[in-house]
């Protein structure tokens, strides 16, 4: 803080609407501080409706939900790091459904079921789980049966474990 305001107050007070965007999107907080209250009651004092409005609008996003401010690698650390596809209000992905860009399409992607194309948009803790799980489909692969002649076809296994086994297995 510097003068007892945050930058998302100063930004609300000089009209800056995407530098508030900005700023809300990495968690600026939205608290009242006297004696400017809050940030949208600073940009209303200062003549700014269209930056009260969009705060007002903007009220319950969280960070992931900020697509317009959220660029493919922003988008995809979050997404990576756990950010929930369904907290807030709008949701980011009631978001993204509507929503064009980069951002939005991964999203969409994220919410998807597991698949090669949307593992490396799962935490690390999903993607490991993914790893393991499709080493256990390996293994049973490699398992001898009874009957020699039996064994299945690694490739045709591993296909179906892939396509079929993992999107159940393997969650958010």
């Amino acid at each position: 803080m510097n003068g007892g305001f945050t930058p998302l107050i100063a930004a609300c007070i000089q009209g800056h609407l995407e530098v508030a965007k900005l700023l809300s999107s990495y968690g600026a907080s939205r608290a009242a501080l006297p004696p400017f209250g809050t940030p949208e009651e600073a940009a209303n004092r200062a003549g700014h409706a269209d930056l009260a409005a969009w705060l007002v609008a903007s009220r319950g996003w969280t960070p992931l939900a900020h697509l317009e401010s959220l660029t493919a690698a922003r988008a995809t650390s979050l997404l990576r790091s756990g950010a929930s596809l369904h907290e807030g209000e709008p949701t980011p992905l009631q978001r993204a459904a509507g929503g064009e860009g980069e951002a939005a399409a991964l999203i969409r992607r994220a919410a998807a079921p597991w698949s090669p194309a949307s593992h490396s948009l799962f935490p690390a803790a999903a993607r490991e789980y993914a790893v393991m799980v499709m080493r256990i489909g390996h293994q049973i692969a490699l398992s001898p049966p009874d009957d020699a002649e039996a064994r299945p076809d690694w490739s045709a296994l591993s296909d179906v474990w892939r396509e079929h086994v993992l999107p159940h297995a393997v969650a958010r």
